[in-house]
């Protein structure tokens, strides 16, 4: 039964991601800041490993659907080893807040790298430097929505 649950889960994170970056989005000046990140790295905290899937697939498809198709094989990389980075030794709800955060930066941090790559491959070292700070801001609200979910998670006892 308990991996019916895992599926399940791990489809409606994959919904909840596209979702996340396709409509829970704030436009700006070079694309947008979305809730998505958020849904990725919480995906990790539950599904552990697995989530990389739901992370990249749920990421690429809604740079699709956005209309940023170029972006979606940097999404579907990018996005899958953000939920990677959260997941592989995840101490669960024993992990301290101190941990959670370590590791919720550090899979944004691949994130503003990554981009920072693919962003100088499409505009040039002058458009990814200007894109840096943006996704510095993408970054905080990623790990702000994990953050605040995490602590409902391990106050709810959450698991599969």
């Amino acid at each position: 039964m308990k991996n019916y649950k895992k599926l399940a889960l791990t489809g409606v994170f994959g919904a909840l991601i596209f979702l996340g970056t396709f409509i829970l989005k704030a436009p700006i000046v070079y694309g947008y800041i979305h809730l998505g990140d958020g849904f990725v790295l919480l995906s990790a905290v539950l599904l552990g490993p697995i989530a990389a899937l739901p992370a990249a697939f749920g990421s690429a498809l809604a740079d699709l659907a956005a209309g940023f198709g170029p972006y979606a094989p940097f999404s579907l990389l990018i996005k899958g080893l953000m939920a990677l980075i959260v997941a592989v030794r995840y101490k669960g709800y024993t992990a301290t807040a101190g941990g959670q955060l370590v590791r919720f930066s550090l899979a944004e941090l691949l994130m503003v790298a990554g981009y920072f790559l693919a962003d100088n491959l499409f505009w040039g070292i002058g458009g990814a430097l200007a894109a840096v700070p943006l996704n510095f801001l993408q970054a905080l609200a990623g790990v702000l929505v994990a953050y605040l979910g995490a602590k409902v998670i391990k106050r709810n006892k959450l698991s599969l």
